[in-house]
């Protein structure tokens, strides 16, 4: 099939921001069988996606993945990589429900899927919480378990102290150390400090050497990062997530996972609270599953949750009332 690859931005809810978006689908509109919007993760972007887009499009699907706030093209010239603005996190689940009616323009009525990875994940959980009554589907990729509310109590403190010290775009080496300098200690001695992210070192040379990727991010940034951390984690949030099928995949060498035992966790509450939940563990796999040694069996996976979700959402719309 052929696809056809656009790019477009549009106005972020941040004022004087614009947002850039990849769109990859078949050339005939007409061939599309379902939309798939993507949430990238933390200090990373759009283009690291292109090849599972692809993937898709040549099956039907129309892929969407917008720029962030704080990351890739959505940066302007002179702007702040890692800073989400006045409102953190929200800005950015507020972008991608404006891409979503955007799309939903040209697609009204085919399945509309929505897909995160990492701190994607995180903005795909929030986001299906406020407006997953208008999603077929969700995949969440690498997300985290419950940290607990004394551990994001302390987390919040110390950045709200430093984003007072610093200012909202100011740095510091902290929040480094707890996160992606955390995640590589299980692998060491290692190659990079990157090696946490996939077994395939290819893959982790295309990120290291990308001047998009793995920056760190402002103290706002990190602040806003457990903000969305303690809210995916309430009891509210279980209870706001609609009962749509949910897919979660992870390797189980994801420290972001805690190695799998913190997205079992959320995987089984899930359950226990009604919902239609599907766990894949990665034996083996790191963090980035989407570019891991086994990347076609993850891609294959992904492609049957959706095929599946779709052609039981045709048949719901053939069955009369």
């Amino acid at each position: 099939m052929d696809i056809l690859q656009k790019e477009l931005s549009f106005d972020s809810c941040l004022n004087d921001e614009r947002i850039f978006v990849r769109i990859i689908e078949p050339a005939d509109h007409y061939n599309v069988k379902a939309v798939l919007q993507i949430a990238h993760g933390m200090a990373e972007h759009s283009l690291l996606y292109v090849d599972f887009a692809k993937y898709l499009a040549v099956r039907g699907y129309a892929v969407v993945i917008n720029d962030h706030l704080g990351h890739g093209k959505s940066v302007a010239s002179g702007g702040a990589y890692g800073y989400f603005g006045d409102g953190g996190c929200q800005n950015l689940v507020k972008d991608m429900h404006k891409l979503y009616s955007i799309i939903r323009q040209g697609y009204p009525s085919i399945p509309y899927f929505l897909l995160g990875h990492s701190m994607g994940a995180f903005l795909a959980q929030s986001y299906t919480a406020q407006f997953g009554s208008e999603l077929t589907a969700a995949v969440f990729i690498g997300t985290c378990g419950n940290a607990g509310a004394a551990v994001y109590a302390a987390e919040k403190k110390i950045a709200d102290a430093l984003v007072k010290k610093k200012g909202e775009k100011g740095h510091h080496p902290l929040f480094a150390k707890l996160s992606m300098q955390k995640y590589n200690r299980p692998f060491m001695p290692a190659r990079t400090p990157f090696d946490w992210i996939s077994r395939d070192t290819a893959a982790v040379d295309i990120y290291v050497k990308d001047p998009l990727c793995g920056f760190d991010l402002t103290v706002s940034g990190y602040r806003d990062i457990v903000e969305l951390q303690q809210e995916n984690s309430s009891p509210q949030w279980y209870r706001k997530v609609p009962n749509i099928p949910i897919l979660m995949l992870s390797g189980d060498r994801d420290p972001v996972g805690d190695f799998g035992k913190g997205v079992k966790k959320v995987a089984e509450r899930l359950k226990k609270t009604g919902h239609n939940v599907l766990l894949v563990l990665y034996p083996g796999a790191r963090h980035a599953i989407l570019t891991e040694t086994n990347q076609s069996e993850v891609y294959g996976d992904i492609l049957d949750f959706l095929e599946s979700v779709t052609d039981w959402s045709s048949d719901s719309e053939k069955k009369p009332e």
